[in-house]
């Protein structure tokens, strides 16, 4: 079974600028998607990003998913999790250097990996 990095984030609007800044972070454009629950993705190559701008996770294993209004996912297509990391804290950490978002970064719904808040929120605890 394929494990997934998810970055939860919050605001998820205006969707513009949001769909903008992720742009930015992975390098390439986001296209819309017809799909039941996926809005945006793109093709990085050897992943893709799939962007959801709502979902329906509550806390779980102390992670308090409801937080946070938007959500994409970060999969690679070999399943090679340690390649899927890294692009995943890169963008994460494009996504942080905004100062725009409350972000965290999670392996497979499970285990929170990093967490970010925007500038005028103070210090991460």
């Amino acid at each position: 079974m394929s494990q997934y990095h998810y970055i939860f984030i919050h605001p998820g609007t205006p969707r513009e600028q949001f769909l903008a800044d992720i742009s930015f972070a992975c390098g390439v454009q986001l296209a819309p998607v017809s799909s039941e629950y996926i809005d945006y993705a793109a093709n990085l190559g050897h992943a893709a990003v799939e962007v959801e701008f709502s979902h329906e996770y509550e806390e779980d294993h102390g992670i308090p998913f409801e937080q946070y209004e938007s959500l994409f996912t970060i999969r690679d297509f070999d399943s090679n999790l340690a390649r899927q990391e890294s692009l995943a804290r890169e963008i994460f950490g494009r996504l942080a250097s905004l100062g725009r978002y409350s972000l965290i970064l999670v392996l497979d719904l499970q285990q929170l990996i990093e967490k970010a808040v925007p500038r005028d929120m103070g210090p991460v605890r």
